[in-house]
This record gives structure tokens, sequence and C-alpha cells, in this order.
């Protein structure tokens, strides 16, 4: 009887096992910024349609910001996150005050975003030499990534920092409120965003991206600086009504992570499913149209792609030798 009572409590044991593994193969988990935020929007989208693809269940998990729940991601307890470029890179080399994940790989490029220094159009502020001795927002006390890229933005137009009055704000409202009541001649901000349509509308004369000019506007100088940022140039559109000609931004890309112990398996299917969807996800969300399935393999990484991703996009003749002298910097 011992014997028997002895091997039943074995297979059971074995039985529990089997299960919990089961339910973690089985299930799916999306870190990402908090509710009502553009990650946790999208990372809904992608979660229905991973879903619906792979047949599994797929839930979205959202945390107070991206170094929460990117170590959760390097870790496996998140299966993947959507997070910046800038964000993956800091928390892997341990920049954002803990220590360095450097497990973290990325899936696939979502699309990208650009940031620029905002003025009041009237004060013919156009380039960014024309911010000295101005008060400019140059550290965000709730946002560490905006804060390097506004540093790195007056650096590549040719000044230092202590060629402004830096000025520090909380957020990106507060910078924008400072500019609309006149105590703050630039602030950092998304391009595009409502808080700028709202600025443009309610500053006589409208708000004016500062354009980044001057032998230090190239991509490969602000790389240098802060690791996979890069410059883009917004053009005039019907949906920039603030863009009224061509101006030199800062742009940095949001990626797919995960941990490089996510099996490969895993990585194929969902990378599969994702690819498949993409198209119907940038029309559903138009904040993402800046990204395409055929972008999936950018070069702005900031952390090495996982090995899966790579044979992934070997197949499709998506992987360059500038993906692999990439890989191989951030590998480093």
């Amino acid at each position: 009887m011992r014997k028997i009572y002895k091997g039943a409590l074995l297979a059971l044991a074995v039985l529990g096992l089997q299960a919990t593994a089961a339910t973690a193969q089985g299930r799916i988990t999306i870190g990402t910024n908090p509710q009502g935020s553009l990650y946790y929007t999208v990372g809904g989208g992608m979660a229905a349609a991973l879903q619906e693809a792979l047949g599994r269940q797929v839930t979205v998990q959202p945390y107070a910001g991206s170094t929460v729940y990117l170590p959760l991601v390097a870790t496996g307890e998140v299966t993947v996150g959507i997070n910046s470029s800038l964000d993956t890179g800091g928390v892997a080399r341990g920049e954002y005050g803990g220590e360095g994940y450097d497990e973290l790989r990325v899936l696939a490029r979502l699309w990208g975003l650009s940031v620029a220094l905002a003025s009041r159009a009237n004060d013919n502020l156009i380039t960014v030499q024309d911010l000295k001795g101005k008060r400019v927002v140059t550290d965000f006390s709730a946002l560490k990534a905006v804060s390097l890229v506004d540093q790195t933005y007056i650096k590549a137009g040719g000044l230092s920092l202590d060629d402004v009055v830096g000025v520090t704000v909380s957020g990106l409202g507060p910078g924008m409120e400072g500019l609309t009541e006149g105590s703050l001649d630039a602030t950092g901000i998304a391009v595009g965003i409502p808080l700028t349509q709202q600025a443009h509308a309610t500053i006589p004369g409208g708000i004016r991206y500062v354009s980044i000019t001057g032998p230090n506007a190239t991509s490969e100088y602000v790389d240098s600086i802060y690791p996979g940022t890069y410059i883009v140039t917004i053009e005039p559109s019907p949906r920039l009504p603030e863009v009224t000609e061509p101006v030199n931004v800062i742009g940095y890309d949001v990626y797919l992570t995960a941990s490089v112990n996510l099996p490969d398996e895993e990585v194929t299917a969902i990378l599969t499913a994702l690819y498949d969807a993409f198209p119907q996800l940038r029309e559903d969300y138009p904040a993402i149209r800046s990204g395409s399935a055929e972008q999936f393999a950018s070069t702005s990484n900031t952390v090495p792609y996982h090995p899966a991703a790579v044979a992934f996009y070997q197949d499709k003749g998506m992987w360059t030798e500038a993906n692999a002298a990439k890989d191989a910097k951030v590998a480093q």
C-alpha cells in the first residue's frame, strides 16, 4: 500500500507539473504602459489578433511604465512587452537605477515616434541655435527617456546644455502648459499628439517645432549620444497644421520585446501571426501607421534580435548585413 501511495503522489506531482507547463505554454501576456496609453490600446488590438491566429489565450497586462515590466519580460514572467528602443536599451544596460538585463531581446519594430522641441511660432525660434539663452525643458522628472531626447536634441543642434536656461517639469502636459502660459520658450513633445493640437489652437500664432540643423544634424551623431535615436524630417501635411515647412526632429522606434529564453517556436508563432495581422492593425490604429510589417527588422534596435527572429527575417529576405552589424554592436 505504501508503494502504491507513493506512486500515486508521484503521479499527481507529475500531472501537476505538466498542467503548470501547459498553462504557461498556452497563455501569452503582453506587457504595456497603463490603461489609456497608446501602448495599452495597441496591445489590446495585438492580443485580439494573436489570440485569433494562434487559438490561445492572449492577455494585456498594464503596468505603471516600461521600467516596471521590462525586467519581467527579461526574466520571462511576462511573455512580450511593447517598449521604446530607448527604454529597452536603458534597462538592458542598467542605466535606469537598477541592474542590467542582458537577457532582453527584440522581436519586431512596430512603429516610429517623433519628438520635437516645440516653441511659440510668433517667437521665431526656428532652429536649435535660436534657443541660446532661452528657457528650455531639459528634464522631465517622470520621463527619463524624453529628458535624454531633449538633451540630445539641443546638442545635435549645435548648443551645449549650458547655452540654454534648463528647466525641469514633471511631464509633457506641464511642459506644454508652461509654453502656452509663456513661462517656457520650448519644451519636448511627441509630434502631432492631441497636446500639440490643443496648444496650436490656443497659442496666438500657433506652435512651431524647432529644427535641428548644422553639422551634427545626423542620425549617426544622435545615435552616438543616445542609442536608438535618429534624425527624421517632418513634412507639411493636413494632419499636422503646425508644420508649415520641413523640420528636422528626433525619432525613435517602438519594439516588441521578449526574453532570450523565450522558446524559438514561440517566437516564430508570434511573429508569423503578427506579420499577417499588422496590415489590419495599421488600419485600426492610425497612430502606428508609421510602422509596417516590411519594417519589422529595423536597425534602430538597442539590444540584439532574438535568434528565432533573425531566422524569421532571414527566411523572408529581410535580414541584411546592416542588421548583423548592428546586432553585433549592441551585443557588446
